[in-house]
């Protein structure tokens, strides 16, 4: 059995791991590279491998960093089957589609203003080509094995975000076992992870690999911003992961307006037209988190949803204070949250809440490090409002959790290689583990390739 690192190597985007065993060849998740130019140009290279040779993708979770090349896949030949729990089917259709919509009004507005370096701007991909690939699709539900040829495959909980799996593959009397993103012990909406099966091999995140997040909880630091957004009469911007964390802090907050805790007449506004489309996969998919059902209608009730363009415009030139938006992306690469930033960002008044990992390359990791600047549109943006990063809404698990995650396994793997997280992550996470373990840790590098 031979398993190449084809992205999400030494890097957290890009995921995209082939395995190939006997005449059967599986990729396990089909991400776009995020963040630095150079990784994002990879985006536009030739696939490393001969697409139409695959026989199937295992898609852990739908984040874009994990989905996001299908398209580019399927152009490449690819025909096969996809693989992923109802709920990661029904939210990669919302997310390629918003994807490939971003990517298509992105390249008319940079014709249209003519700052692109290229003639003409064009998508990765378009909305019919994504259309185009749904019908490959095939849900599995966790835990129950099937087969892709002489592949045997099971899913299981990670936690993360809604219907994100583990996944595990047995093939030549030997197992590997792909963590995918996991999710946190106690998340505010989220089941934790489950515990890994025994394997032979691991191939493990480590977003957060080399800390602890902050002891403060998400809902200490939104009472804390709340609160000074109310006492200076402001705007609370949070750029947001359209699945996952917009839901997450739209529930948080509102519990604090149930409970008093803040102002219940401040407004909050649901700014993501993806995210408004994943809301009802919540209650479709209740095993997949906290609540019972209709809870999370009930917190959707007293969010304000933005659902056009106008009105997101409109945002912009109110007058009205305080008032909370949530608004996609979370790495402000693209989408509403730009204008927002335009409009909100010089005052001192308002505070823009970082509520997320900041891949390096991306504006929010620029103003993560201190950047008082970013450029939007072609140009450059004075930021004076108070930028807040905090890890506490993190959906990824740290340093303490992942070494939690991996001692639950009912025996140590042979051998364990770290991938999704930037070198600093991978090293910490790597020292920690053959510390206390004294497991065999492999960094592997992108395109890398192993025999099992």
């Amino acid at each position: 059995m031979e398993l190449s690192f084809l992205g999400g190597a030494g890097t957290v985007t890009g995921s995209k791991y082939l395995v190939q065993s006997e005449d059967t060849k599986v990729l396990i998740d089909c991400g776009l590279f995020q963040g630095l130019k150079q990784l994002r140009l990879l985006n536009w290279e030739p696939l490393p491998f001969t697409a139409r040779e695959v026989h199937a993708v295992i898609l852990t979770h739908a984040h874009l960093d994990h989905c996001g090349a299908l398209p580019l896949l399927f152009k490449a030949g690819f025909r096969g089957r996809v693989y992923c729990t109802t709920a990661t089917l029904e939210l990669t259709k919302i997310i390629l589609l918003d994807s490939a919509k971003i990517q298509e009004e992105e390249a008319d507005y940079a014709n249209r203003k003519r700052f692109s370096k290229h003639d003409p701007a064009l998508p990765l991909y378009t909305t019919e080509e994504v259309e185009n690939i749904f019908a490959s699709f095939h849900a599995v539900p966790l835990h129950e094995p099937f087969e892709i040829k002489h592949l045997q495959v099971r899913l299981f909980g990670a936690g993360h975000i809604l219907g994100a799996t583990s996944v595990e593959l047995k093939a030549e009397g030997k197992t590997l076992y792909f963590s995918g993103d996991l999710g946190r012990q106690n998340d505010p909406l989220m089941l934790p992870p489950e515990a890994p099966q025994q394997a032979d091999v691991l191939i493990m995140e480590s977003t957060y690999g080399n800390r602890s997040h902050s002891k403060k909880t998400s809902r200490e630091v939104l009472l804390e911003c709340i609160h000074q957004t109310k006492k200076n009469q402001g705007v609370l911007l949070i750029p947001s992961f359209s699945v996952g964390r917009a839901q997450n802090l739209a529930h948080e907050i509102v519990q604090l307006k149930n409970e008093g805790a803040v102002d219940a007449n401040i407004p909050v506004y649901f700014n993501s037209p993806m995210g408004m489309a994943a809301n009802r996969l919540y209650e479709e998919y209740p095993e997949f988190h906290r609540l019972p059902p209709g809870a999370f209608d009930e917190v959707m009730d007293q969010v304000r949803e933005v659902r056009s363009a106008e009105e997101s415009k409109a945002l912009n030139e109110s007058l009205q204070r305080p008032m909370i938006i949530i608004a996609a992306s979370g790495m402000l690469t693209g989408g509403r949250v730009l204008h927002h930033v335009r409009a909100f960002a010089s005052d001192p008044k308002n505070i823009l809440l970082l509520a997320g990992f900041q891949a390096a390359g991306t504006r929010g990791r620029d103003l993560a490090d201190g950047k008082n600047e970013i450029k939007i549109h072609g140009a450059l943006r004075k930021v004076s409002c108070q930028v807040i990063n905090s890890d506490s809404f993190s959906a990824h698990a740290d340093q303490d959790e992942l070494v939690k995650w991996f001692s639950s396994a009912p025996a140590l793997p042979k051998k364990i290689f770290l991938v999704h997280g930037e070198p600093e992550a991978l090293t910490g996470l790597a020292e920690k583990l053959q510390s206390e373990f004294k497991v065999d840790v492999q960094i592997p590098e992108i395109n890398g390739s192993i025999s099992i």
